[in-house]
């Protein structure tokens, strides 16, 4: 699959979050948003165009820390028009964290036109033509984070850097 110029981040829903609480891709590792990694990483690799699926409740917060170009929404039409594509968009599902060593898992990449069908039609994440994608770690939790950060001051690495 060809370099990919587009991604899509999914955030937990509104609902799903405590009243006190936010989504974990708005945790922090080493003082920043797991979502400022995020972008980083894939600024890093050539991703231009960006579109995180995220409530009302969290939406400001999410776009403080994207691109300004960055399309944030939870209305299927705008989904729908971003993959208008034929190129491949990567996916992260969940919460992720970038990290080399990480296999693939559950991120993965599909030609937009693709995912827009699966997920109309389908309703799944069984995506023909998609492929694993390496190098994002999962975030299930607020011992997820701890770990990582962790295992990031071990590592010594500046909150600067991804």
């Amino acid at each position: 699959m060809s370099r990919r110029k587009q991604a899509v981040l999914i955030f937990e829903e509104d609902a799903a979050v405590l009243a006190d609480g936010k989504p974990l891709m708005l945790e922090t590792v080493l003082s920043r948003p797991i979502l400022s990694w995020v972008c980083g990483r894939l600024r890093n690799e050539g991703v231009q165009r960006l579109f995180a699926v995220c409530g009302p409740r969290f939406a400001e917060e999410v776009r403080n820390i994207l691109p300004q170009e960055a399309q944030v929404s939870e209305l299927w039409t705008d989904l729908e028009a971003f993959l208008d594509t034929d190129g491949p968009v990567l996916v992260l599902p969940r919460a992720a964290f970038p990290m080399e060593e990480a296999g693939p898992g559950f991120a993965y990449a599909a030609p937009g036109r693709e995912l827009r069908e699966a997920w109309r039609v389908k309703m799944t994440n069984n995506v023909q033509g998609a492929e694993l994608v390496p190098g994002w770690l999962p975030v299930y939790g607020p011992d997820t984070v701890a770990e990582i950060e962790g295992l990031l001051r071990q590592r010594g690495t500046p909150a600067e850097n991804e």
